[in-house]
């Protein structure tokens, strides 16, 4: 099993799991929301644009304030712990180290397999 060191291989996971994983890619086939994510310990902002099936493009210290899905996590180690799977994400979001800004929960269960 790989594990993730920093913050650029997690973002670089998340496109090969849409990339690589016909699972991931069907279960986003007809999503297209922009899915902002927010790194409190370094103000750092990414932005996920998932095109349904098409493909995925990741804009790593960009924002979006209109983006109808944002995701904060309290530092970059919370993401890389998720990756390497030395945190759960039910855990983390219990514990206040990942906060849904905006977005429903049908949206998040998707992305979940994406991300997590």
């Amino acid at each position: 099993m790989t594990e993730f060191k920093n913050i650029d291989e997690c973002l670089e996971e998340i496109k090969n799991r849409y990339n690589n994983n016909e699972k991931v890619r069907k279960k986003l086939a007809k999503y297209d929301d922009p899915i902002q994510m927010r790194f409190l310990d370094t103000e750092k902002k990414t932005l996920l644009l998932v095109n349904k099936d098409e493909g995925i493009e990741i804009k790593d210290n960009t924002g979006d304030d209109s983006a109808p899905v944002k995701i904060e996590f309290t530092g970059e180690q919370v993401m890389i712990d998720l990756f390497n799977k030395n945190l759960g994400a039910i855990k983390a979001y219990s514990d206040g180290k990942i906060k849904v800004i905006e977005g429903n929960m049908r949206s998040l269960m998707k992305l979940r397999s994406l991300m997590f």
